[in-house]
């Protein structure tokens, strides 16, 4: 393949994000090399990287343990977009004497690289840019490989902005921010730290009013004037979240009941993942990782009870007592909102399991879940 084809299959990649791979792959074999990845590495060593042609169990070690290696600390005072002959920077042999080298670099026969560093990938004190893997064979044409490498740099840097421009729109937080600004719950974004990136409406009004959860500084979901044991709950089911969107989990958390100062009915926060972009660099532009929906069975009983009311013959106190019960509130907690006695609302609940046909609160439960939304609730009661 010639310069000019490569450069072509280059700036496909905008259009299609799913063709990095591909594209490292060809550049690799036009520089002779075993492999090549882009990455980004926070200064932490977390990274976000796209291999071609090279080992997927391999790159887990890499990540896991070798991240900071001596060839990634001699990119520290590299410019950027130039191209480095790895072992240059290092004394003669160097790099065989080390962990690294055994355990990821040996097994793959990688015995150099050629690497550069990319500006949209250096985050905080981070490394991040392209680096191609050279056999020993590969290593012997180094600085010729090099030279190739150094005239795609402007084109592959211009290619990865594009294309992680194109994150922000196709795979970032404005579609899930539009859907989620349509809904009528409220409903939150939050992003792999676990920073909201966007609140609907709803959330807005309902964290606004710091009845039970709240922003803190950092613009992260925090509980506030609630119990020590639920704020600890929220924690980990938020975390809990966010490791199974990375991929470290696969226990999803159980929904959180939110005490209320005010005494109004408890909140319910049900923290859900999202699957990972389709581009693993698509990260590095705050995509949403975790849809945080806050359910608020007092907001919601009004609407709810006006159609049960309507549908099935219910009175007005069956009708909010279902749309309470059905919403997730226990019988004590429904009395107490409602005023009435516990035991009222057990005879109320039975006598709207018998109207509408149905045995269980999880029947209850669905029939509420199923119901369209109501804006503008009537006859409740």
């Amino acid at each position: 393949m010639n310069e000019s084809d490569l450069i072509e299959q280059i700036y496909g990649t905008v259009a299609d994000s799913g063709r990095w791979p591909e594209v490292i792959v060809r550049i690799a074999d036009y520089l002779g090399a075993i492999g090549g990845m882009v990455l980004s590495m926070s200064p932490e060593g977390r990274v976000r990287a796209v291999y071609g042609r090279l080992s997927e169990e391999r790159a887990k070690i890499y990540e896991q343990h070798y991240v900071w290696n001596p060839w990634a600390l001699v990119m520290r005072d590299v410019p950027t977009e130039k191209v480095v002959v790895a072992n240059d920077h290092l004394p003669p042999g160097a790099i065989f004497k080390t962990a690294h080298y055994a355990d990821v670099l040996a097994p793959q026969g990688i015995e150099n690289a050629l690497q550069t560093k990319h500006k949209a990938l250096l985050r905080g004190g981070g490394y991040g840019g392209f680096g191609f893997y050279l056999s020993s064979g590969g290593s012997e044409h180094a600085q010729h490989s090099a030279a190739r490498l150094q005239r795609l740099v402007p084109h592959l840097g211009r290619a990865l902005d594009v294309t992680m421009e194109m994150g922000r729109v196709a795979g970032g937080p404005q579609q899930l921010a539009a859907v989620l600004n349509i809904m009528p719950n409220a409903a939150l974004l939050l992003d792999a730290r676990g920073h909201i990136i966007h609140a609907n409406l709803a959330a807005e009004s309902l964290l606004g009013a710091g009845d039970g959860l709240s922003f803190d500084r950092d613009g992260r979901l925090q509980l506030a004037a609630v119990l020590p044991a639920e704020s600890g709950a929220l924690t980990r089911a938020l975390a809990l979240a966010l490791d199974v969107a990375a991929g470290a989990s696969i226990a999803l958390a159980e929904p959180v009941r939110i005490t209320r100062p005010s005494g109004a009915a408890p909140l319910v926060v049900i923290p859900i993942p999202l699957p990972p972009p389709a581009f693993a660099l698509w990260e590095l532009s705050d995509t949403g990782r975790v849809l945080v929906l806050i359910v608020d069975p007092s907001a919601q009983s009004g609407s709810a009870a006006s159609i049960l009311r309507k549908a099935f013959g219910l009175t007005a106190t069956e009708a909010r007592v279902a749309a309470l019960v059905g919403s997730g509130l226990g019988g004590p907690q429904t009395a107490q909102v409602l005023g009435i006695a516990p035991a009222t609302v057990k005879t109320h609940l039975a006598r709207c399991f018998e109207k509408i046909g149905i045995r269980s609160q999880v029947q209850l439960a669905q029939i509420i879940a199923s119901l369209p939304v109501d804006s503008q609730p009537n006859g409740t009661g």
